[in-house]
């Protein structure tokens, strides 16, 4: 029997069932203390929230609906997030900036339950002068004037409190003021960072200080006396002038790249003098049947590829430009680079250490080699804290960030698409309500209203079919592959990856062949913005940041999960399986983020403001609007690449889970963990579980850190089989022999 990660002799539970009991009750009383913290944040919402406006008193008394119990834990696992995004993204080197806020906002009350107009709000009272008619509100609905609104009953205005008594009031957005002889044009809520002595507001398209938009200081200080800027603290240091932190890097990000320039430093660079041995590895000519493990070379490079190849290609390179500019992409390529020898090493351990049981199947990864790897080094209880917070946590991620979230954001792509001509439609009448409105045919409003509603009814109720459609046929079919486990995974991604990645990278290379002679000045530009110091806010080493994380995000190097995979395969040569793994971020970064960075270059999405500013796109929806572009019908091919990308995904990430379940809880409990799994696919389609799915996305980046310390500690016993692997390897061991490659560990012959 193969042993678990504890063994009885040093752990009092005597079985796996009882380890099993026990890691169930840990888990329920954790939900139980985030239910009882998302109750007592459910009641103290109840409480009165600070107004807005400095000049104003009113306090919001609009009644909360009580929340459902999936909201209830949704907000208990919300803290949770909030602190582990303050750990991860801990921006090192961050600089401290001043910045004010505008409100952009004017107030009007009335006595609760009065039919009269209601009056401004000034910093001397009431104003007699400046009323508006409750007649009014329609149109300032439709036309986006209202802040928070409430649509129901179609009443608009919310209830509050102002000086004790009870009013009905109304915040409306101010498109601009007038400040002396100045007119200036700022917006709701904008924030305004100062830049020696003059405050400028930061530009919607990337994180640049707009120059068109800026107040002298001597102009922040009247805003403040009229009330226009929002204020925060209380008495005596209620201010409005207000100081943040801005640029440095993410602690995960920097812990990710300063490993993965390590090992590639370490290794001599053997990502890029050893990727041609790594491509015939995988074309199959080492391929011996007979050695141990579970599935080829290719296969195993299909089944990690399967599990980074998707959203983060098609929404990543979108993000990292439209926010860091084309030189984040350099950056992003750089990364990859020093990616592929993290992904050599952790791979090449999985192999190392992994464990081959009497029925054939394997079991390895990082959760082996911490364990046993640094107990070789005399570093045991070191070794075995840092494999089980490497289990728990990538358990963690295959239920979320690898599972249910991957299955909600291809769920709604699909349904997006095939709702778009519903959305065209609601959005034709919400354009024929806000004419209509500003005419005040009431007849006309109540009309349209009611036929936006049906249709919102209709696409409401086929949604829900849909979601839960498309969540019993993505478990069914998720299903067949894992419970065949690695070995159907490896075949069925064999097919799905590359097909997948055919289909993506020809309609881009299309795109870019018909506009082959802009491609030598997109280059330049990446180059020229990549050390363009006054890219965006941060200069160089804010778009350097961006493209960095990025490139993390997408293709996981350091994380460790690949190694999972990798340990699978057939070789008795644990280099010759880490070669094969470096070419999975070359794949995944280098090429298939480069078809996207260079599609986004040519359609300008990157810098288009009425995709990003006024339809507000970002992301994978601004990805496919740049598509559509080019090749109308390509949104369908790319909703279904989605859903191929996520499904494959899935696959991998519960293979993932499964085997750091094994290692936790034992052989015979496995299928439980399938069958959880399974639910998971299920309920990602039916349910949003925002903060839920958050806590397991952070999961996957928090793996990163007992891996990357565990492999740069058992990184010399790597360099050490790389040298004799290649020695063997010149002096013709292998088949075919190595004659005219790079001769003793990477110096040329």
């Amino acid at each position: 029997m193969f042993p678990s990660l504890f063994p009885r002799r040093g752990f009092d539970m005597k079985s796996r069932s009882r380890r099993f009991l026990w890691f169930g009750a840990a888990l329920v009383l954790l939900a139980l203390g985030r239910v009882t913290q998302a109750q007592d944040g459910a009641e103290s919402s109840m409480a009165i929230a600070p107004p807005s406006n400095p000049l104003s008193e009113i306090k919001d008394s609009e009644p909360i609906a009580a929340p459902s119990a999936l909201e209830i834990v949704d907000g208990g696992f919300a803290k949770s997030v909030e602190w582990m995004a303050s750990v991860l993204f801990y921006r090192v080197g961050a600089q401290t900036e001043e910045y004010v806020v505008f409100t952009g906002q004017q107030i009007y009350v009335r006595a609760r339950g009065s039919q009269g107009d209601f009056q401004r709000l000034t910093s001397s009272g009431l104003s007699q002068s400046n009323g508006l008619a409750a007649a009014d509100l329609e149109a300032l609905f439709y036309k986006g004037s209202l802040i928070d609104p409430v649509e129901a009953d179609a009443r608009y205005f919310r209830h509050g409190e102002l000086d004790g008594e009870p009013v009905d009031y109304l915040r409306v957005r101010v498109p601009a003021i007038r400040l002396g002889e100045t007119v200036l044009k700022i917006g709701h809520d904008a924030k305004l960072v100062k830049d020696g002595d003059v405050y400028y507001a930061i530009s919607q398209m990337r994180d640049t200080l707009n120059g068109e938009i800026s107040l002298k200081k001597s102009q922040a200080e009247a805003l403040q006396q009229a009330g226009w800027l929002k204020a925060e603290g209380e008495g005596a240091d209620r201010t409005v002038f207000h100081s943040g932190k801005t640029g440095g890097a993410p602690v995960v990000v920097i812990w990710l790249a300063l490993g993965a320039i390590f090992f590639t430093l370490y290794m001599k660079g053997f990502n890029i003098w050893g990727f041609r041995h790594a491509v015939e590895v995988v074309r199959g000519k080492y391929d011996n049947p007979e050695e141990d493990g579970e599935v080829t070379h290719f296969q195993a490079l299909a089944s990690a590829l399967s599990a980074t190849v998707g959203l983060g290609n098609i929404a990543g390179v979108t993000i990292a430009m439209t926010i860091g500019g084309p030189g984040a992409f350099f950056w992003m390529i750089c990364c990859g680079l020093f990616g592929m020898t993290s992904k050599f090493v952790e791979c090449t351990l999985g192999q190392k250490y992994r464990t081959v049981k009497p029925d054939g199947t394997v079991l390895g990864g990082p959760m082996v080699y911490l364990k046993n790897g640094l107990a070789e080094l005399g570093m045991a209880k070191l070794g075995l804290v840092m494999s089980v917070l490497f289990t728990v946590m990538c358990i963690l991620a295959s239920f979320g960030g690898g599972n249910m979230f991957q299955i909600n954001q291809s769920g709604k792509a699909l349904l997006g698409q095939i709702q778009q001509s519903e959305h065209k439609s609601l959005k034709s009448i919400d354009v024929d309500i806000k004419a209509a409105a500003i005419a005040k045919e009431s007849a006309k409003v109540e009309e349209l209203r009611k036929l936006r509603s049906e249709k919102q009814g209709a696409m409401s109720s086929f949604a829900t079919r849909f979601n839960v459609g498309y969540g019993a046929v993505m478990a069914f079919l998720v299903g067949i592959v894992i419970i065949g486990g690695i070995k159907r995974i490896g075949a069925a991604a064999e097919k799905v990856v590359p097909s997948m990645c055919l289909i993506y990278v020809l309609a881009c290379l299309w795109i870019i062949l018909t506009h082959i002679t802009e491609v030598p000045a997109l280059v330049v530009t990446i180059l020229s913005e990549a050390f363009n110091g006054s890219a965006i806010r941060g200069g160089l080493v804010g778009v350097l940041v961006i493209g960095v994380q990025r490139a993390a995000f997408s293709n996981e190097a350091g994380v460790g999960s690949a190694a999972i995979a990798h340990s699978a395969a057939k070789t008795q040569e644990p280099v010759r399986e880490g070669a094969v793994a470096l070419l999975g971020p070359f794949i995944d970064t280098i090429i298939v983020c480069s078809m996207t960075a260079l599609v986004i270059l040519i359609t300008g999405a990157w810098e288009n403001s009425a995709w990003v500013v006024e339809q507000g796109l970002s992301g994978a929806a601004l990805t496919s609007q740049a598509f559509e572009s080019e090749i109308a019908w390509f949104p369908w091919v790319l909703s279904v690449a989605v859903v191929l990308f996520a499904f494959s995904t899935v696959v991998s990430w519960s293979y993932y889970g499964e085997r750091c379940w094994e290692m936790l809880f034992g052989q015979r409990s496995v299928m439980a963990y399938k069958v959880l799994s399974l639910a998971c696919v299920f309920v990602g389609a039916v349910v949003n579980a925002g903060s839920v799915l958050d806590f397991s996305d952070m999961m996957i980046l928090s793996m990163a850190f007992p891996n990357v310390l565990g492999v740069a500690l058992l990184s010399p016993k790597v360099r050490a089989d790389l040298a004799d692997y290649w020695k063997r390897y010149k002096a013709g061991e292998f088949e075919p022999s190595g004659s005219g490659e790079m001769d003793d560990f990477g110096s040329q012959e």
